[in-house]
């Protein structure tokens, strides 16, 4: 009885072990498994388990699942600083560090809290805001909860509902061109932390792999690989709806971009970002009526991410942050570019 429970918990664990090895690439639902390939780590470590009450050789071959699911799951190597030798030479000059320090959350639909994402933004002295998702009337709340007093240069995109995307700044935004062929708003912009030292802004919100959007989300990553080409500092921030467990997004890593959750000098790790509960009164006036506890959803997935070229940059910090109101914690990295 045990090994049939722990075959069975391996089967559970092995679709998302199939569509990572295969990229999680299009059609559905290979993107979908393949982004649930760290909540299989549960069953596939279970199964081993229970297998080792049954049988050992059992348990051993049960074992190669869980162990590549959790070796997947491991943080790359720690590396705080990657410095290309052209770019040192370049930069040897210039001596202090240009902290900047960046908050992207995705505010489902509109709905996030405004007083307490201001909160946040004083709290952590945030430099630049990205939020996807972004509507009028989310940006006419964040008005009234004293956003401009914090970032008072913006460069916005809002939409109805989900393709809205917007970008906020301590600093002037000289706009650039969007990302061409997104689905979704790709508003970029250039800031100068520092005189003579400009920083390339890009927020972004690939469409999510859900329905028949699974090709149209590879198309929305495949589109971003141009940006690798900037010339100097640069920051690419948003809700990916992607994953290291997706191949569309290993290639973007590989195209010249760091994830500031993989180099920072401090960072929690997996820093899952997705899902969590929104806490929005009405929600939780229908959970009463309804009598569903309110239970905090438990995050699973690392959608959201904040990118960097890596020559010449030091990550302090990435870390979630929680936000009121979503269903995303948002995303806070202190980069120091030199």
């Amino acid at each position: 009885m045990t090994g049939l429970l722990a075959l069975i918990l391996t089967a559970v664990a092995l679709p998302p072990v199939l569509a990572r090895l295969i990229g999680g690439h299009a059609p559905r639902p290979g993107p979908q498994l393949a982004a649930l390939a760290p909540a299989a780590t549960v069953p596939a470590t279970a199964a081993v388990i229970v297998a080792a009450f049954s049988a050992w050789w059992l348990a051993l071959l049960l074992a190669i699942p869980a162990a590549i699911l959790l070796a997947w799951q491991l943080p790359p190597r720690h590396n705080a600083r990657a410095v290309n030798p052209v770019a040192q030479r370049v930069a040897a000059w210039r001596r202090d560090p240009m902290t900047v320090r960046v908050l992207t959350l995705n505010s489902r639909g509109g709905s996030a809290d405004p007083a307490a994402l201001v909160a946040v933004l004083r709290q952590h002295q945030v430099d630049v805001l990205a939020i996807q998702e972004l509507t009028w009337d989310l940006v006419h709340r964040l008005g009234e909860a004293g956003l401009a007093s914090v970032l008072p240069h913006a460069h916005l995109d809002p939409r109805p509902r989900s393709p809205g995307v917007g970008l906020w700044a301590r600093w002037p935004l000289a706009p650039l061109p969007s990302v061409p062929g997104m689905v979704a708003a790709a508003p970029r912009a250039r800031a100068e932390p520092v005189p003579g030292r400009p920083v390339v802004l890009t927020a972004v919100h690939p469409l999510t792999p859900m329905r028949q959007n699974a090709h149209p989300w590879q198309r929305d990553l495949t589109r971003l690989l141009p940006l690798a080409e900037t010339e100097g500092p640069q920051v690419v921030a948003g809700d990916f709806n992607a994953t290291r467990d997706h191949q569309a997004f290993r290639d973007l890593l590989a195209a010249g971009f760091t994830d500031c959750a993989d180099i920072a000098q401090h960072r929690t790790w997996p820093g899952f970002t997705w899902p969590t509960s929104w806490d929005l009164d009405s929600d939780r006036k229908k959970r009463k009526k309804r009598r569903i506890p309110d239970l905090r959803a438990l995050p699973v997935m690392r959608l959201d991410h904040v990118l960097v070229t890596p020559a010449s940059t030091t990550v302090r910090t990435a870390r979630p942050v929680r936000v009121r109101g979503t269903d995303h914690h948002a995303v806070l990295a202190i980069i120091d570019f030199t």
